[in-house]
């Protein structure tokens, strides 16, 4: 996370994708480091147990659309 803290801070958009159970340890981490609104993607903690490739690209569809909007420039 603080690769994701360094990044911003150099104006390099960008966005982290964390597991439920370290949800707060991310926020409080951004908040120390002066950025609040630090993007983040929260999945379930059993995000990487998954039976096949098929199964994640169906499920993840939409985080791809969450992370271009986190990188996107206003």
């Amino acid at each position: 996370m603080l690769d994701h803290s360094n990044l911003e801070s150099l104006g390099i958009p960008t966005v982290t994708v964390v597991t439920e159970p370290f949800r707060s340890a991310a926020i409080t981490h951004a908040q120390i480091h002066g950025l609040p609104d630090l993007p983040f993607i929260i999945v379930p903690q059993d995000y990487l147990e998954e039976p096949s490739d098929d199964v994640v690209i169906r499920r993840d569809a939409d985080l791809f659309d969450q992370m271009i909007a986190g990188i996107s420039v206003p």
